[in-house]
C-alpha cells in the first residue's frame, strides 16, 4: 500500500469517530470575514449555516451511530426510514449487511426523524468508490416543510458520466468546521459550500478547494457520509457520497459516485428517486433560469376556459399583486432573493417576464387575450446584466414561484416554480466617467431616431417624468453613494444633470427642443460640482450610476448607460 493510500485510510478511520462539515480556503474565509482571524469563526460559520439551510437540502440531517456523520434521507415506508451515509459510519461495514446497532437520524434543529436498532447495507465495501451504505432505522416521523407537509424525496444520481461529474459542486454537511492555515475552527454544525470535483481516481471522485476561485470548499471531519449536489434536469441530485479527506492543509477530500451505486441502491430502498423519476410535465414544473437561456414555461391557459395571468409568490420581493387588463406591449420587472454561492450572502436580483397572447408579449400580470383564443398564456423570464449593475462577480442561485390564476375561473389556482442558477463573470462595461475635473457627456442619440430623448435614472431626485419646457440655465440633481477608497465610508454626494436643448442646457428629463434647430440636439451632461458638495472630505471616491435613454416620439427606444463616479478631492 503506498504512502497516500496510508493516509487516506488512516482519515477513513477517524472519520468513524467524528462528524465532519465543510473545510473552506483561506481566501474564501477572507472574504466571508474580514481577514484570515479565527475570532471571526462565529460570522464566517453563519453565512456558511444560512445557505445550508436552502429547502433544497432539507433531507440532510447528521447521523448518530458510529461517532457522528452525516447523511441524507431518501424515503420512508410506514415502519422505517432509509438514510443514506458512508459505510465506515455503521457497524458491519465489511459485511453486506449488519444489525443489532442503535442509530439514530435528526435534522439541524434537533428534530429526531428516526432512532432504534438499525439493519446497515454496505455493498462490499473495499474504500472509496464504494464507501457507501444505507441505514435503514425505525421511523420515529417524516421530514416536514415549513409548511408541515412531508417534503419530497431527493434524487440520486444512477447515469455514471464522468464528464458531467467533474464540474462544480455543492457540499452540505455536519461536524468540524475551518480552513487550510487556520485548521479545526467549529463543532458540530450544517454548513455548505462550493466545490469542484477535478478528476477521477480508482472510481473516487476527487474534490479539491484552490485558492481564489469558486471552488472553495472540501469535506473535513465530520462530513463523512455527507451527499454533494450537482443539476440534473433542472434539479438537485445526489451525485456522490464523502469518504475521506487529506487534511487541513491541503483542501482535497474524496467522495464515493453515487451512480456506480445506483443499482444496489435501488434493490435496497424500495421508494428511491432517481434522474430517471424528474417529472417533464408535473402540475408543478420545475424550470432553470441561467444568464444564457431565456426561459419559457409550458401554455397553462390550453386546460382552463379563460385566460390566466400570474401574481408574485414565494421568495418573490418585488412584483405583482394584482391582475390588470390591457393591450400586451409591456415587460414587468420584479425581483427576487438569490444566495450568492461564493460568499453565502443573499442579493436582490432584478428579473424581466412577460406572458404570451395571440397579438404578442406583455405583463405577467396581464389577463388580456386575443384573438383567435385563449390559450397560450406562457411565462417568459430573463436575466439582464444591466437590471443588476451592482452585482458582483458570482455565481447565484434560488427558488422562486409565481401563482397562476384566471380572470374567469376563479377556482383555478396553479404554481409556477423556478429555478435560478446565474452566473455573473464580468462587471458591466462603462459607458463614461465623471471626475472632479471633467463632466461626461454622451453622444447624439437623437441623430439616429424620430423625435427627441430625454434621460432617467433611480438617482434622480425628484420626478423622472419627462417634461416639456424651452427654458434653460435648469439641472436636475443627481445623489449618487460613493466609497472613500482609504477610510471605506460611503458618502452621498450630489452630481448635476443636463441635456442640451439646441439653445441651452436645461433638466435631463426635459425632451423639448428649439424650434428653429430642431431635434437634432439632446445630448447629457453629468457633472460635479465642488459647491454643490460642501462637506465631502479631502480623499479618493468612487462610484456608480445608471441612466436610461428613452424617446418622447419614438417610444420604443430605449438604451442603458452605466457610469462611473472617481474623484480625488485635494482640498
Amino acid at each position: 500500500m503506498s504512502k497516500i493510500h496510508k493516509i487516506v485510510v488512516l482519515f477513513i478511520c477517524l472519520l468513524s469517530f467524528n462528524g465532519y462539515s465543510i473545510g473552506i480556503n483561506d481566501s474564501k474565509y477572507i472574504e466571508l470575514g474580514g481577514s484570515l482571524d479565527p475570532a471571526l469563526v462565529n460570522n464566517v460559520s453563519s453565512k456558511l449555516h444560512l445557505q445550508a439551510n436552502q429547502q433544497k437540502y432539507n433531507y440532510v440531517g447528521l447521523v448518530i451511530g458510529r461517532g457522528y456523520c452525516s447523511g441524507t434521507w431518501l424515503g420512508s415506508d410506514r415502519q422505517y426510514s432509509y438514510i443514506l451515509t458512508a459505510a465506515h459510519c455503521l457497524y458491519g461495514y465489511h459485511k453486506d449487511q449488519h444489525q443489532g446497532q442503535y442509530v439514530s437520524f435528526k435534522l439541524y434543529d434537533g428534530t429526531i426523524i428516526s432512532s432504534g436498532i438499525s439493519t446497515n447495507y454496505f455493498n462490499k465495501y473495499t474504500g472509496c468508490s464504494s464507501d457507501i451504505a444505507v441505514a435503514k432505522i425505525p421511523k420515529i416521523t417524516d421530514p416536514l416543510d415549513k409548511n408541515g407537509n412531508v417534503i419530497k424525496q431527493p434524487y440520486i444520481d444512477n447515469h455514471f458520466n464522468s464528464d458531467l461529474l467533474l464540474d462544480a459542486i455543492n457540499l452540505t454537511g455536519f461536524g468540524i468546521f475551518g480552513s487550510r492555515s487556520l485548521g479545526q475552527l467549529g463543532w458540530l454544525g450544517k454548513r455548505s459550500g462550493t466545490g469542484q470535483l477535478r478528476f477521477l481516481y480508482q472510481d473516487c471522485l476527487i474534490n479539491h478547494a484552490i485558492e481564489n476561485t469558486p471552488s472553495w470548499a472540501f469535506a473535513s471531519p465530520g462530513d463523512s457520509g455527507s451527499a454533494i449536489w450537482q443539476q440534473r434536469k433542472g434539479t438537485y441530485v445526489a451525485v456522490g457520497i464523502s469518504s475521506w479527506w487529506f487534511g487541513w492543509q491541503y483542501g482535497y477530500s474524496g467522495h464515493a459516485p453515487i451512480a456506480l451505486n445506483s443499482s444496489w441502491l435501488q434493490s435496497i430502498v424500495p421508494m428511491l428517486k432517481t434522474v430517471d423519476d424528474i417529472p417533464s410535465d408535473t402540475e408543478e414544473p420545475i424550470f432553470l433560469l441561467t444568464e444564457k437561456n431565456i426561459l419559457e414555461t409550458d401554455p397553462l391557459e390550453k386546460n382552463i376556459r379563460g385566460s390566466i395571468y400570474y401574481l408574485k409568490s414565494n421568495n418573490v420581493i418585488n412584483g405583482p399583486t394584482r391582475y390588470i387588463w390591457r393591450y400586451p406591449n409591456a415587460t414587468t420587472l420584479f425581483s427576487t432573493k438569490l444566495i450568492h454561492q461564493q460568499t453565502s450572502i443573499a442579493y436582490l436580483v432584478w428579473l424581466q417576464g412577460q406572458r404570451k397572447t395571440h397579438c404578442g408579449w406583455g405583463k405577467i400580470n396581464n389577463s388580456a387575450w386575443c384573438y383567435p383564443a385563449a390559450n397560450l398564456g406562457q411565462l417568459k423570464l430573463q436575466f439582464d446584466q444591466k437590471d443588476n449593475p451592482n452585482l458582483p462577480i458570482g455565481r447565484y442561485s434560488g427558488e422562486f414561484t409565481f401563482s397562476a390564476k384566471s380572470l374567469y375561473n376563479r377556482n383555478y389556482n396553479d404554481t409556477v416554480t423556478i429555478n435560478a442558477d446565474i452566473t455573473i463573470n464580468e462587471a458591466l462595461p462603462i459607458d463614461g466617467i465623471i471626475t472632479a475635473e471633467s463632466p461626461f457627456i454622451s453622444e447624439r442619440f437623437e441623430r439616429t431616431i424620430h423625435g427627441t430623448v430625454y434621460y432617467q435614472s433611480p438617482n434622480k431626485i425628484g420626478t423622472n417624468r419627462p417634461q416639456w419646457s424651452r427654458r434653460t440655465g435648469l439641472y436636475s440633481k443627481i445623489n449618487v453613494d460613493v466609497k472613500n477608497n482609504q477610510t471605506g465610508a460611503v458618502k452621498s454626494i450630489i452630481l448635476r444633470g443636463e441635456r442640451y436643448l439646441g439653445c441651452g442646457w436645461s433638466m435631463m428629463n426635459n425632451a423639448a427642443y428649439c424650434r428653429k434647430t430642431g431635434p437634432i440636439y439632446g445630448e447629457l451632461r453629468i457633472s460635479f460640482i465642488a459647491d454643490d458638495n460642501p462637506k465631502l472630505d479631502i480623499g479618493e471616491y468612487k462610484g456608480s450610476f445608471p441612466i436610461t435613454v428613452r424617446g418622447l416620439h419614438y417610444r420604443r427606444f430605449k438604451h442603458d448607460l452605466r457610469l462611473n463616479v472617481h474623484l480625488n478631492i485635494t482640498e
